[in-house]
């Protein structure tokens, strides 16, 4: 599986992959597994903010929450929480960095047709 991964990433950055096919599974809190889960919906190339996925987990005051679980992502790129961003546009946490997930987010826009990246200013 490690070889599939590794096979997986390189496509995913030279460009020629949008969602990995691996049989991940990250263990956490049933709170962290349920916000894990959507942030494997996002689609590559889109942003969404932390209330947005606190509304796709049916808890709409759990913006802070989704946050902490964003942060405790054990499995970085292949669950996608680079695409997670402040409801003001702004790139906020990240544990690879916040200039990891600029280039992450710069990689995606760039192999994304027009229109399947918010613009703002963080981007």
């Amino acid at each position: 599986m490690l070889e599939e991964a590794s096979k997986q990433l390189d496509q995913y950055f030279a460009g020629e992959r949008q969602a990995f096919e691996l049989p991940v599974k990250a263990e956490g809190t049933p709170f962290q597994e349920r916000v894990w889960k959507i942030l494997q919906t996002i689609p590559y190339g889109e942003l969404w903010s932390y209330k947005q996925v606190a509304l796709a987990i049916g808890q709409p005051r759990a913006s802070r929450a989704v946050g902490m679980a964003n942060n405790q992502n054990p499995i970085m790129i292949f669950i996608p929480c680079h695409r997670v961003i402040g409801s003001d546009g702004k790139l906020v946490g990240y544990a690879g960095g916040l200039d990891v997930k600029q280039q992450l987010l710069i990689m995606e826009r760039q192999n994304t047709p027009i229109g399947g990246l918010w613009e703002h200013p963080g981007v």
